[in-house]
């Protein structure tokens, strides 16, 4: 069905334009619902904040981690809390009031026994593409972040 939309609208650049938005949201929908299927025994949204948590610099507050998976400190609090219950990470009260995630063991552990799966699920994600392919969309998806950040400061223009 969406080789049919793109098709249809993919015609002209604004439909384009158009058709690769809406696309970022159908995506990001398929891969939780397949991402799930894949690791049960933590969400999709969990599984981000771990990884992104691991990629923050120190301090790792809520409000940092939520900088890096673009959303807010409420949303991470609530990740992280479930997280929490389940072992995976610690909430920790740091500098200022606010409040760090620490890694637990558990996750290096969890890692291991997904590794696998992972490896699997990015080797069928990127089947179709060359090294060359896989360069280029690294550089447009880094060009789409920027116009992100304008997207975002417009809408803080708006706010």
């Amino acid at each position: 069905m969406w080789k049919e939309l793109f098709n249809q609208y993919g015609d002209d650049t604004e439909h384009r334009i158009q058709a690769i938005f809406s696309s970022i949201f159908v995506m990001q929908n398929r891969m939780q619902t397949a991402g799930e299927k894949i690791q049960t025994q933590i969400s999709m949204k969990q599984w981000l904040l771990l990884t992104m948590t691991a990629s923050c610099p120190e301090p790792r507050t809520l409000t940092n981690v939520g900088a890096l998976m673009g959303c807010s400190r409420q949303n991470v609090k609530k990740l992280a809390m479930a997280l929490e219950k389940q072992g995976f990470v610690r909430l920790v009260l740091g500098s200022n009031n606010s409040v760090n995630i620490e890694l637990t063991e558990k996750v290096a552990e969890y890692l291991q026994e997904m590794v696998e799966r992972h490896t699997c699920t990015l080797r069928l994600l990127f089947a179709d593409f060359s090294e060359e392919e896989i360069s280029a969309l690294f550089t447009l998806y880094q060009k789409l972040y920027a116009g992100i950040e304008r997207v975002e400061n417009y809408a803080k223009e708006l706010a």
